[in-house]
C-alpha cells in the first residue's frame, strides 16, 4: 500500500467555520472522518493538506494533528510524519473484544430510549445503506454506517461510554476502506442490520446486544482475514 500519498478523505470534511477555537474544530471534524472510514489505513496527513482542505491557516492544522497523534488518534512515524493507524491481527482481535463489550453496553442502555422517530430515523439510514450497496457507492455506505450505529449508541444517555466507543471507531474505522465491497457481496452486514432494526423495534436490550455484537464479530473477522491475505502476500514477496 502506498502511504505516502495525500489523503483522500479530507475533500469530504466540511470547511472550519468560526466558533470554538480553530485548532479544536479541525480536531472534531478528523476525528469524525477518521471514525467515518473518509481514510485509508496508513495514510499520509500533513497540515498543509489539512488547512487547504478545511480552509484555515497551517497552525489550527497543526494543533489538531498533534493533539490527535498525542491522543493516541493518529500514529506518528520516526520521520516526525503523521498517519492513520495501522493495525496488526492481534489489535484486531483486542479492538473487537472490547467494542463488544462497550458497544453492547451502549446498545442495552439505549433501548429504553426508542421511539417511533428513532425507529424511523434507523430504518431510513438502512435504506440507505441498501441503496448504497446497490449502486456500489462505497463512500456513502461506510458514512451511513457509521451514523447508523452512532445514533443507537448516543441513545445510551452515556457520553463518556460513547467517548469510549469512539475511541475504538478512530482505530478501526480506516479499515471499511479495505473490506468494502467484498464484505457487502454476500450482504452480511445489512443482514446485521435488519437484526438489529427488529430488536429496536421489539425494544428487547438483550436481543440488540447480542446483535451488535454479531454484527462486530462478523466485521472483525471479514477484517482479520484481509490481514492474513496481505501477511501471506508480503511473505511470497
Amino acid at each position: 500500500m502506498n502511504t505516502a500519498r495525500e489523503p483522500n478523505g479530507l475533500g469530504s470534511i466540511a470547511q472550519t467555520t468560526r466558533g470554538e477555537t480553530l485548532g479544536a474544530q479541525v480536531r472534531a471534524n478528523l476525528r469524525s472522518a477518521i471514525m467515518a472510514g473518509k481514510f485509508v489505513p496508513g495514510e499520509k496527513l500533513t497540515i498543509r493538506a489539512v488547512a487547504a482542505a478545511l480552509g484555515v491557516s497551517l497552525t489550527p492544522a497543526r494543533e489538531a494533528l498533534f493533539n490527535l497523534a498525542a491522543e493516541g488518534v493518529l500514529e506518528t512515524r520516526a520521520n516526525g510524519s503523521v498517519h492513520i493507524p495501522q493495525l496488526d491481527a492481534d489489535a484486531v482481535r483486542e479492538i473487537m473484544v472490547i467494542r463488544q463489550s462497550l458497544e453492547g453496553a451502549a446498545a442495552r442502555e439505549a433501548a429504553r430510549n426508542f421511539d417511533d422517530a428513532v425507529i424511523r430515523k434507523l430504518q431510513k439510514i438502512n435504506d440507505g445503506i441498501i441503496d448504497a450497496d446497490r449502486k456500489d457507492d462505497f463512500r456513502r455506505l461506510i458514512d451511513l454506517n457509521w451514523r447508523f450505529h452512532f445514533t443507537i449508541y448516543e441513545l445510551s444517555g452515556m457520553p463518556y461510554l460513547v467517548r469510549l466507543i469512539e475511541g475504538c471507531w478512530l482505530k478501526t474505522g480506516s479499515y471499511l476502506n479495505v473490506l468494502y465491497p467484498h464484505y457487502s457481496d454476500y450482504s452480511t452486514g445489512i443482514e446485521n442490520h435488519v437484526r438489529i432494526i427488529e430488536a429496536v423495534i421489539a425494544r428487547d436490550a438483550e436481543k440488540l446486544r447480542r446483535a451488535i455484537r454479531r454484527d462486530i464479530s462478523s466485521v472483525s473477522k471479514s477484517l482479520l482475514a484481509h490481514i492474513s491475505r496481505g501477511s501471506s502476500s508480503n511473505d511470497q514477496v
